[in-house]
Protein backbone atom coordinates (compact mmCIF):
# COMPACT_ATOMS: atom_id res chain seq x y z
CA UNK A 1 0.00 0.00 0.00
CA UNK A 2 1.35 3.40 -1.01
CA UNK A 3 1.78 5.81 1.90
CA UNK A 4 0.74 9.39 1.08
CA UNK A 5 1.01 12.86 2.51
CA UNK A 6 -2.67 12.79 3.43
CA UNK A 7 -5.52 10.28 3.49
CA UNK A 8 -7.49 10.46 0.22
CA UNK A 9 -10.99 11.87 0.63
CA UNK A 10 -13.82 10.83 -1.68
CA UNK A 11 -16.27 13.69 -2.13
CA UNK A 12 -19.86 12.77 -2.97
CA UNK A 13 -20.50 15.94 -4.98
CA UNK A 14 -18.02 14.67 -7.58
CA UNK A 15 -20.36 11.77 -8.38
CA UNK A 16 -23.75 13.22 -7.56
CA UNK A 17 -25.54 16.56 -7.76
CA UNK A 18 -28.30 15.65 -5.30
CA UNK A 19 -26.42 14.09 -2.39
CA UNK A 20 -27.09 10.47 -3.39
CA UNK A 21 -25.08 7.91 -5.32
CA UNK A 22 -26.57 4.48 -6.05
CA UNK A 23 -24.55 1.72 -7.64
CA UNK A 24 -25.49 -1.87 -8.37
CA UNK A 25 -22.44 -4.01 -7.66
CA UNK A 26 -21.73 -6.98 -9.86
CA UNK A 27 -18.72 -9.28 -9.80
CA UNK A 28 -15.61 -7.11 -9.39
CA UNK A 29 -12.51 -7.67 -11.50
CA UNK A 30 -9.50 -8.59 -9.28
CA UNK A 31 -7.36 -5.92 -10.97
CA UNK A 32 -9.95 -3.27 -10.16
CA UNK A 33 -10.01 -4.48 -6.55
CA UNK A 34 -6.22 -4.11 -6.29
CA UNK A 35 -6.53 -0.51 -7.49
CA UNK A 36 -8.95 0.46 -4.71
CA UNK A 37 -6.94 2.45 -2.17
CA UNK A 38 -7.52 3.20 1.47
CA UNK A 39 -9.60 6.36 1.76
CA UNK A 40 -12.30 8.12 3.70
CA UNK A 41 -15.52 9.77 2.55
CA UNK A 42 -17.43 12.95 3.29
CA UNK A 43 -20.70 10.97 3.31
CA UNK A 44 -22.29 7.77 4.60
CA UNK A 45 -21.96 4.48 2.72
CA UNK A 46 -24.55 1.74 3.07
CA UNK A 47 -23.44 -1.62 1.68
CA UNK A 48 -25.89 -4.42 0.91
CA UNK A 49 -24.36 -7.71 -0.19
CA UNK A 50 -26.74 -10.12 -1.89
CA UNK A 51 -24.33 -12.99 -2.35
CA UNK A 52 -20.67 -13.90 -2.20
CA UNK A 53 -17.97 -13.11 0.32
CA UNK A 54 -16.25 -9.82 1.09
CA UNK A 55 -13.82 -8.46 3.64
CA UNK A 56 -13.06 -4.81 4.36
CA UNK A 57 -10.70 -3.02 6.71
CA UNK A 58 -12.48 -0.20 8.54
CA UNK A 59 -10.38 1.76 11.03
CA UNK A 60 -8.07 -1.20 11.78
CA UNK A 61 -10.99 -3.61 12.19
CA UNK A 62 -11.75 -6.40 9.73
CA UNK A 63 -15.39 -6.48 8.62
CA UNK A 64 -16.45 -9.66 6.83
CA UNK A 65 -19.68 -10.65 5.09
CA UNK A 66 -20.55 -14.16 3.96
CA UNK A 67 -23.78 -14.24 2.02
CA UNK A 68 -26.56 -11.65 2.38
CA UNK A 69 -25.70 -8.84 4.79
CA UNK A 70 -25.19 -5.13 5.35
CA UNK A 71 -22.73 -2.75 6.95
CA UNK A 72 -22.35 1.03 7.08
CA UNK A 73 -19.39 3.39 7.02
CA UNK A 74 -19.56 6.93 8.38
CA UNK A 75 -17.63 10.03 7.24
CA UNK A 76 -14.03 10.05 8.41
CA UNK A 77 -13.64 6.28 8.79
CA UNK A 78 -10.71 4.98 6.73
CA UNK A 79 -11.59 1.86 4.78
CA UNK A 80 -10.53 -0.30 1.88
CA UNK A 81 -11.51 -3.70 0.43
CA UNK A 82 -9.29 -6.64 1.35
CA UNK A 83 -11.01 -9.33 -0.70
CA UNK A 84 -14.22 -9.74 -2.66
CA UNK A 85 -15.18 -13.17 -3.98
CA UNK A 86 -18.17 -13.55 -6.31
CA UNK A 87 -19.96 -10.79 -4.42
CA UNK A 88 -22.83 -8.74 -5.78
CA UNK A 89 -25.21 -6.23 -4.24
CA UNK A 90 -25.69 -2.49 -3.85
CA UNK A 91 -23.87 0.60 -2.60
CA UNK A 92 -25.95 3.56 -1.45
CA UNK A 93 -23.92 6.69 -0.68
CA UNK A 94 -25.85 9.47 1.07
CA UNK A 95 -25.04 12.99 2.23
CA UNK A 96 -25.32 13.30 6.02
CA UNK A 97 -27.87 16.10 5.56
CA UNK A 98 -30.35 13.56 4.14
CA UNK A 99 -30.33 11.34 7.22
CA UNK A 100 -33.59 11.88 9.06
CA UNK A 101 -33.55 12.29 12.84
CA UNK A 102 -34.91 8.86 13.77
CA UNK A 103 -32.76 6.96 11.29
CA UNK A 104 -29.71 9.07 12.07
CA UNK A 105 -29.81 8.09 15.75
CA UNK A 106 -29.90 4.41 14.78
CA UNK A 107 -26.95 4.76 12.41
CA UNK A 108 -24.88 6.82 14.84
CA UNK A 109 -25.42 4.22 17.54
CA UNK A 110 -24.55 1.44 15.08
CA UNK A 111 -21.26 3.01 13.99
CA UNK A 112 -19.82 2.80 17.54
CA UNK A 113 -19.19 -0.91 16.92
CA UNK A 114 -19.97 -1.06 13.20
CA UNK A 115 -20.17 -4.83 12.75
CA UNK A 116 -21.51 -6.51 9.63
CA UNK A 117 -25.10 -7.74 9.99
CA UNK A 118 -26.48 -10.82 8.27
CA UNK A 119 -29.93 -10.31 6.73
CA UNK A 120 -32.84 -12.70 6.46
CA UNK A 121 -34.39 -13.56 3.10
CA UNK A 122 -37.41 -11.27 3.61
CA UNK A 123 -35.12 -8.39 4.63
CA UNK A 124 -32.99 -8.97 1.53
CA UNK A 125 -36.14 -8.86 -0.60
CA UNK A 126 -37.21 -5.58 1.02
CA UNK A 127 -33.83 -3.98 0.41
CA UNK A 128 -33.63 -5.26 -3.15
CA UNK A 129 -37.13 -3.97 -3.94
CA UNK A 130 -36.60 -0.53 -2.41
CA UNK A 131 -33.16 0.01 -3.95
CA UNK A 132 -34.39 -1.18 -7.36
CA UNK A 133 -37.33 1.23 -7.16
CA UNK A 134 -35.00 4.08 -6.20
CA UNK A 135 -32.81 3.25 -9.19
CA UNK A 136 -35.89 3.23 -11.45
CA UNK A 137 -37.06 6.66 -10.30
CA UNK A 138 -33.56 8.10 -10.69
CA UNK A 139 -33.25 6.88 -14.30
CA UNK A 140 -36.88 7.22 -15.48
CA UNK A 141 -37.93 10.62 -16.85
CA UNK A 142 -41.52 9.50 -17.33
CA UNK A 143 -42.94 11.36 -14.29
CA UNK A 144 -41.56 14.90 -14.50
CA UNK A 145 -44.12 16.39 -12.13
CA UNK A 146 -43.36 14.10 -9.18
CA UNK A 147 -39.99 12.54 -9.97
CA UNK A 148 -37.88 14.51 -7.49
CA UNK A 149 -40.36 13.99 -4.65
CA UNK A 150 -40.57 10.27 -5.43
CA UNK A 151 -36.78 10.04 -5.36
CA UNK A 152 -36.62 11.88 -2.02
CA UNK A 153 -39.28 9.60 -0.56
CA UNK A 154 -37.59 6.44 -1.83
CA UNK A 155 -34.25 7.51 -0.33
CA UNK A 156 -35.95 7.66 3.07
CA UNK A 157 -37.59 4.28 2.45
CA UNK A 158 -34.21 2.72 1.67
CA UNK A 159 -32.61 4.31 4.73
CA UNK A 160 -35.55 3.13 6.81
CA UNK A 161 -35.08 -0.47 5.69
CA UNK A 162 -31.36 -0.31 6.56
CA UNK A 163 -32.24 1.20 9.96
CA UNK A 164 -34.93 -1.43 10.61
CA UNK A 165 -32.45 -4.24 9.91
CA UNK A 166 -29.96 -2.69 12.33
CA UNK A 167 -32.65 -2.33 14.99
CA UNK A 168 -33.86 -5.91 14.51
CA UNK A 169 -30.29 -7.16 14.98
CA UNK A 170 -30.35 -5.58 18.45
CA UNK A 171 -33.74 -6.95 19.51
CA UNK A 172 -32.18 -9.36 21.98
CA UNK A 173 -30.53 -6.43 23.73
CA UNK A 174 -32.65 -3.83 25.44
CA UNK A 175 -32.47 -0.35 23.92
CA UNK A 176 -31.74 2.26 26.55
CA UNK A 177 -33.79 5.45 26.21
CA UNK A 178 -32.90 6.88 29.63
CA UNK A 179 -31.53 10.40 30.06
CA UNK A 180 -27.96 9.15 30.62
CA UNK A 181 -28.17 7.20 27.35
CA UNK A 182 -29.41 10.27 25.47
CA UNK A 183 -26.66 12.43 26.96
CA UNK A 184 -24.04 9.82 26.05
CA UNK A 185 -25.31 9.77 22.47
CA UNK A 186 -25.28 13.56 22.22
CA UNK A 187 -21.76 13.58 23.65
CA UNK A 188 -20.51 11.01 21.12
CA UNK A 189 -22.08 12.95 18.25
CA UNK A 190 -20.45 16.18 19.41
CA UNK A 191 -17.13 14.44 20.01
CA UNK A 192 -16.92 13.19 16.42
CA UNK A 193 -17.20 16.80 15.24
CA UNK A 194 -15.03 18.58 17.81
CA UNK A 195 -12.31 16.14 18.92
CA UNK A 196 -9.49 18.08 17.25
CA UNK A 197 -10.23 21.29 19.13
CA UNK A 198 -12.07 20.22 22.29
CA UNK A 199 -10.20 17.82 24.57
CA UNK A 200 -11.69 18.09 28.07
CA UNK A 201 -14.89 16.59 29.53
CA UNK A 202 -15.62 19.93 31.15
CA UNK A 203 -15.63 21.67 27.76
CA UNK A 204 -18.06 19.10 26.33
CA UNK A 205 -20.26 19.45 29.41
CA UNK A 206 -20.36 23.20 28.81
CA UNK A 207 -21.38 22.66 25.16
CA UNK A 208 -24.13 20.29 26.32
CA UNK A 209 -25.27 22.67 29.08
CA UNK A 210 -24.75 20.16 31.87
CA UNK A 211 -22.25 19.88 34.71
CA UNK A 212 -18.94 18.03 34.15
CA UNK A 213 -19.77 15.62 36.98
CA UNK A 214 -23.12 14.72 35.43
CA UNK A 215 -21.57 14.20 32.00
CA UNK A 216 -19.02 11.80 33.51
CA UNK A 217 -21.73 9.98 35.45
CA UNK A 218 -24.12 9.74 32.48
CA UNK A 219 -21.51 8.55 29.97
CA UNK A 220 -20.13 6.02 32.45
CA UNK A 221 -23.61 4.63 33.17
CA UNK A 222 -24.51 4.38 29.48
CA UNK A 223 -21.21 3.06 28.07
CA UNK A 224 -19.18 1.67 30.95
CA UNK A 225 -16.42 4.24 30.38
CA UNK A 226 -16.13 7.92 31.39
CA UNK A 227 -16.16 10.81 28.92
CA UNK A 228 -12.37 11.23 29.11
CA UNK A 229 -11.88 7.68 27.83
CA UNK A 230 -13.97 8.33 24.72
CA UNK A 231 -12.19 11.63 24.03
CA UNK A 232 -8.83 9.86 24.08
CA UNK A 233 -10.12 7.00 21.92
CA UNK A 234 -11.48 9.37 19.26
CA UNK A 235 -8.25 11.38 19.10
CA UNK A 236 -6.02 8.29 19.09
CA UNK A 237 -8.03 6.62 16.32
CA UNK A 238 -7.36 9.61 14.07
CA UNK A 239 -3.71 9.56 15.14
CA UNK A 240 -3.45 5.88 14.15
CA UNK A 241 -5.09 6.62 10.79
CA UNK A 242 -2.55 9.34 10.05
CA UNK A 243 0.40 7.25 11.24
CA UNK A 244 -0.55 4.28 9.11
CA UNK A 245 -2.00 5.82 5.96
CA UNK A 246 0.20 8.91 5.58
CA UNK A 247 3.88 9.78 5.82
CA UNK A 248 3.29 12.81 8.04
CA UNK A 249 5.76 13.18 10.88
CA UNK A 250 4.71 12.79 14.50
CA UNK A 251 5.08 16.52 15.08
CA UNK A 252 2.80 17.29 12.10
CA UNK A 253 0.22 14.76 13.28
CA UNK A 254 0.25 16.15 16.81
CA UNK A 255 -0.28 19.69 15.50
CA UNK A 256 -3.12 18.57 13.18
CA UNK A 257 -4.88 17.03 16.19
CA UNK A 258 -4.64 20.19 18.24
CA UNK A 259 -1.51 19.46 20.31
CA UNK A 260 1.12 22.19 20.29
CA UNK A 261 3.51 20.02 22.33
CA UNK A 262 4.32 16.94 20.24
CA UNK A 263 6.24 15.32 23.09
CA UNK A 264 3.10 15.42 25.24
CA UNK A 265 1.15 13.91 22.35
CA UNK A 266 3.72 11.10 22.03
CA UNK A 267 3.53 10.34 25.76
CA UNK A 268 -0.28 10.31 25.62
CA UNK A 269 -0.26 8.04 22.57
CA UNK A 270 2.00 5.53 24.31
CA UNK A 271 -0.13 5.66 27.45
CA UNK A 272 -3.36 4.97 25.52
CA UNK A 273 -2.14 2.64 22.75
CA UNK A 274 0.73 0.94 24.58
CA UNK A 275 3.49 1.79 22.09
CA UNK A 276 5.04 5.02 20.86
CA UNK A 277 3.81 6.60 17.60
CA UNK A 278 7.02 5.51 15.86
CA UNK A 279 6.68 1.93 17.09
CA UNK A 280 3.04 1.82 15.98
CA UNK A 281 3.97 2.98 12.48
CA UNK A 282 6.84 0.50 12.21
CA UNK A 283 4.86 -2.48 13.50
CA UNK A 284 1.85 -1.89 11.26
CA UNK A 285 4.02 -1.39 8.18
CA UNK A 286 5.84 -4.70 8.61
Amino acid sequence: MEVKQSIPLHVLSEDSHDGVYLHKIRVIDPERLDAMEAHRDDHCNFFFQLQGESTFMVDFRQISLNGPGIFCIFPGQVHWPVSIVNASGWLLAVDMMLLGGVYRETFEEYVINGDAISVKSEQAEQLTSSLTMLETFRTDDGMPGFRQQLIADMIQVCLGVFAAIIQSSKQDRSTDHTRPARIAQQFRQLLRKEYKSVKSPAAYAHLLNISPSYLTEAVSLATGFPAGYWIQQEVMMEAKRLLYYTNLGVKEIAFSLGYEDHTYFSRLFKKVIGVSPGQFRSEYHK
